[in-house]
């Protein structure tokens, strides 16, 4: 398969400004910028349905069928049941409400697996549960491939294991972890996975 890149690229309205044309960006979902449909979608969301959804006139029933329908796309997307979806402001806040939601499930001695190549995002808000005597145990990278290794995950995960956090891609090196092995071992664990 053959990627378009020129064609990619035109969908991109940063990339029409002469100083930002030759750029190449590899920033993920922390600073990206987004193409012309979304744009798009914005701009027609703030200007007809900037509402609180499902009420009962028509703005307002409009947004909430938008909504609706954004979820369904999402859902098929990741092939999820619309219902299984939460969306928030940002991953950082999502992981910090979901910390504080669990919070009152973790004992003392619990542990939370880490890993050291993922963003601030997916860690800070589960090594300030240590103060609550939770054990954040990190799964570290090899200092020589960056990579993580399934095996050290399969050492660090034991009874005690309660959470097992990662990323899907690495926004360090740009790694595309098997998630379905890593669930493997959380499940296994009796743990929850977080990705």
């Amino acid at each position: 398969m053959t990627i378009d890149v020129d064609f990619i690229r035109s969908q991109y309205p940063v990339f029409a400004d002469p100083e930002t044309s030759r750029w190449a960006m590899f920033e993920n979902a922390g600073g990206s910028y987004v193409p012309r449909q979304v744009i798009d979608r914005l701009t027609h969301f703030f200007q007809y349905t900037k509402v609180q959804p499902y009420g009962l006139f028509e703005s307002s029933v409009a947004a909430g069928r938008a909504m609706d329908a954004g979820y369904a796309c999402m859902a098929e997307l990741i092939n999820a049941d619309a219902d299984e979806l939460t969306l928030g402001p940002s991953t950082t806040m999502n992981c910090y409400v979901l910390a504080q939601a669990l919070r009152s499930s973790l004992k003392p001695g619990d542990e939370i697996i880490v890993t050291n190549q993922d963003h601030e995002a997916n860690i800070g808000c589960w090594r300030r549960l240590a103060a609550d005597g939770v054990v954040i145990k990190e799964w570290r990278i090899d200092p020589q491939t960056g990579e993580l290794a399934i095996e050290d995950l399969r050492r660090l995960a034991g009874e005690r294991t309660r959470l097992v956090c990662f990323t899907l891609c690495s926004n360090i090196v740009g790694t595309m972890h098997d998630v379905a092995a890593i669930c493997d071992i959380a499940h296994t664990a009796g743990a929850l996975a977080v990705g």
